[in-house]
């Protein structure tokens, strides 16, 4: 009987390990539109939304990337990061006006990128968008990068 019972659970264990091995991914670990309600303090422009603008020049690009440089930007971005808002803010601050149309960029989590938002409304600041999929979905869809060669 105990023997029954000792293969009863060795069966139910390689059973739900196994189970647990070949599950696809539930939900994503970063903050995506898709995969969850993000709570944004600005609302999200589309990537062909914000290739439009840039196109058009109606908009000021703003880097939020931490590892942010101006050779690996959207050309004519300014880059303001959080652990450093203050100061970045007054490098550009006499090309960014409160405004002005600002849409605002990182890597595809967009949690960092809403903490810049935030401390732009703070300074009065209130015409911004956030860039769905960040500079690396910017970069797939052919959007300009500094430093990097076109095919023009």
């Amino acid at each position: 009987m105990i023997r029954e019972a000792l293969i009863l659970v060795a069966i139910t264990l390689v059973a739900g390990v196994g189970s647990w091995l070949v599950r696809p991914d539930r939900l994503t670990l970063t903050p995506s539109p898709t995969a969850y309600e993000v709570d944004l303090p600005a609302p999200l422009i589309s990537l062909d939304d914000a290739l439009a603008s840039y196109e058009s020049g109606e908009h000021v690009f703003i880097d939020t990337r931490p590892d942010a440089t101006l050779d690996t930007a959207i050309p004519g971005a300014f880059i303001v990061r959080t652990e450093s808002f203050g100061d970045d803010l007054a490098r550009a601050m006499d090309f960014v006006y409160p405004e002005d149309p600002l849409i605002l960029y990182g890597e595809d989590d967009l949690l960092p990128v809403g903490d810049v938002a935030a401390r732009f409304q703070a300074r009065g600041y209130e015409n911004i968008r956030i860039m769905e999929g960040g500079l690396a979905s910017w970069r797939h869809a052919g959007g300009p990068i500094d430093g990097e060669l076109t095919d023009e």
